[in-house]
């Protein structure tokens, strides 16, 4: 053989190899990124899956909040009281809650199956926000339902000073034979 025949096959040879080392190298690590992009894929829809799990589970939890809440509003005690006493409950809770400083109530008037009560509650010196929040903490109670009707802010002149009063006029309305 030629010299110059083996001298060129053994740097082919290993050109050969190198090449088939390098495709198989190659090929092995396309196919370990194509599993680690899946393995990717797959713990982000897990991820995603356990935050959809937390979400329904903290609806769940404020569902049943929410239904124990009712389901003390609907106590046996109110259910127990006729609509009167009802209405009478919670023109006390009214008046303990947010201290009016003159409360003005009409009779019980019954009509349709509703039994209503006409009230009015003045306040002196309160502040914006806090006039709102009585307004909307009143129009919030579920049973006997409390609406407030009309808002009346006016100034008056109290021991030499300007005051500012607002009166809170509405209804509360219990249903004849309904049970909350």
């Amino acid at each position: 053989m030629n010299r110059y025949h083996t001298s060129l096959t053994t740097p082919k040879i290993n050109f050969v190899l190198v090449t088939i080392l390098f495709l198989v190298i190659s090929t092995v690590c396309a196919l370990q990124e194509r599993e680690r992009r899946a393995l990717d894929k797959q713990q982000k829809e897990l991820v995603r899956a356990t935050e959809g799990l937390q979400r329904i589970e903290t609806a769940a939890r404020d569902y049943r909040t929410a239904l124990a809440l009712l389901r003390s509003h609907y106590s046996g005690e109110a259910v127990k009281t006729t609509p009167a006493g009802q209405i009478y409950s919670r023109l006390d809770e009214i008046q303990a809650r947010y201290r009016p400083d003159n409360t003005v109530f009409g009779a019980i008037e019954k009509n349709d199956g509703n039994a209503s009560l006409t009230y009015t509650l003045s306040f002196t010196n309160r502040d914006y926000s806090t006039l709102l929040d009585t307004i909307s903490q009143l129009q919030r109670n579920v049973f006997p339902f409390t609406s407030v009707d009309s808002v009346t802010i006016s100034q008056k002149e109290q021991q030499g000073k300007g005051a500012v009063v607002c009166d809170i006029s509405g209804r509360i309305t219990s249903l004849e034979g309904v049970k909350p």
